[in-house]
């Protein structure tokens, strides 16, 4: 049976009411052997392909199980009030319900089948596919509140582009686009964003044999909560005996490092300062705290994912320094091309010397600039890339000022109490680039 839930509006003002009540939901926080719930969005079967081979790359096991709402999303035309139609995938007359013409209804049959394969491939994954029908200036809205109804941690969109043929990205639909902006700017949990070109599922090649294609994976990171966001993803994917995971972490080289000594003095003068006159000030000495803050969860996230991982055949971890974003893009192009996969954050809230000059031509905000860079490079033009935002601007809180008292708490030095303690075992395909450029 179909499940009408009858205006949103009733939908949407029951959600708000937990509001208050709601902890916002990410893969880095989340504890390893729990359930992950995504939200997956479609505007129509054209994205089927990516997200479901996506879903199968993540590695749903018994301990780890993944709930996928798969929702068809639908604009209102011609109708008294949004809804959203919850369907029965044994009884599948309620898709007469859906959309406003016989391709909608087509459309929302053909992805309720394919998410019903995705379940029946892994019975880790439980899937409640729905359709979703509301206005597109409401749609996110609409979005966001099922999101927080069913404590979703991931939202996953689409990319609202496609390739022109000649090197270029045209929009699919302005319409769309519009509603993954308003989503990454108020999501009130991570939003990953796929750039299907490809994404292959992994597939047997040599039947006889059984022998699986790995697929190859990157994780970028650089820094930022949207970095460790993409890390969490990936480092649940390198879970799956199909996918051969590496994370590069792009680190100062030489000639950046003699910057940024220069830099460090001088903050440490306008740190000095900015202690000396705290009570004039106090935002500015608590954004240097909240900038030590961010190193430190960097590199404590970065040595946990190490060690838990260290003995791991299938993972490798590697440090490359560069001096540049042109030196960065050279560098991805000469010895990362390799991949089918690229597992990025969207980065918007920092500002990394690393890449620099790479915002003077960042054409496509919505993936950040190193998801840009990547659907720019002529040489990964079948590499299909994910960007992971963990926060969105304007949902997440401003960080109390902090008091001159406590400041003692955190130093550069500091280790997360949850961060484990390393053994003396050596750490397997995990390298340490010491070749500064």
């Amino acid at each position: 049976m179909t499940g009408l839930v009858g205006p949103v509006v009733s939908f949407t003002h029951k959600s708000a009411r937990h509001l208050k009540h709601y902890h916002r939901m990410n893969l880095e926080r989340s504890k390893p052997d729990t359930e992950l719930r995504v939200l997956a969005c479609l505007h129509s079967s054209r994205n089927l392909a990516g997200l479901i081979n996506l879903l199968h790359l993540s590695n749903a096991t018994r301990k780890s199980p993944i709930v996928v709402f798969a929702v068809y999303l639908v604009e209102l035309t011609g109708r008294a009030s949004a809804m959203l139609i919850f369907h029965d995938k044994s009884n599948m007359n309620d898709i007469a319900g859906c959309g406003n013409s016989s391709r909608e209804r087509l459309e929302a049959e053909h992805i309720v089948h394919a998410f019903e394969s995705l379940q029946n491939d892994n019975r880790a994954i439980a899937v409640y596919p729905l359709t979703a029908v509301s206005p597109f200036s409401t749609m996110h809205e609409d979005v966001r509140n099922f999101a927080i109804d069913k404590n979703v941690a991931v939202i996953l969109l689409p990319y609202h582009k496609k390739p022109n043929g000649i090197g270029g990205w045209v929009d699919e639909s302005l319409e769309h686009k519009k509603v993954s902006q308003h989503l990454l700017a108020n999501a009130p949990c991570s939003i990953a964003i796929l750039v299907d070109r490809g994404l292959t599922r992994q597939l047997p090649l040599d039947f006889e044999h059984d022998s699986i294609r790995e697929i190859r994976v990157a994780m970028l990171f650089f820094e930022g909560a949207d970095d460790r966001e993409a890390l969490a993803y990936a480092w649940r994917m390198g879970g799956n005996p199909g996918v051969a995971l590496t994370v590069v972490r792009f680190v100062p080289g030489k000639d950046m490092l003699e910057t940024v000594v220069d830099d460090a003095e001088a903050e440490a003068e306008a740190e000095a300062e900015a202690e000396a006159n705290f009570n004039d000030d106090p935002e500015a000495f608590s954004a240097m705290f909240e900038k030590d803050k961010k190193k430190m969860l960097d590199d404590d996230y970065i040595n946990e994912f190490r060690f838990r991982t260290m003995h791991d055949q299938s993972i490798a971890y590697m440090e490359k320094p560069v001096n540049s974003g042109d030196e960065l893009v050279s560098t991805i192009k000469s010895a990362y091309n390799d991949f089918d996969l690229y597992i990025v954050g969207r980065g918007y809230d920092t500002k990394s010397p690393l890449t620099s000059g790479l915002c003077d031509w960042n054409e496509f905000p919505e993936i950040g600039l190193i998801g840009d860079t990547l659907i720019s490079v002529d040489s990964l033009t079948s590499a299909s890339v994910l960007v992971m935002q963990q926060s969105a601007p304007k949902a997440t809180p401003r960080p109390p000022l902090v008091s001159k008292n406590n400041i003692s708490c955190v130093s550069k030095k500091t280790v997360s109490m949850d961060a484990p303690r390393f053994s003396n075992q050596p750490f397997v395909n995990h390298q340490i680039t010491h070749d500064y450029l």
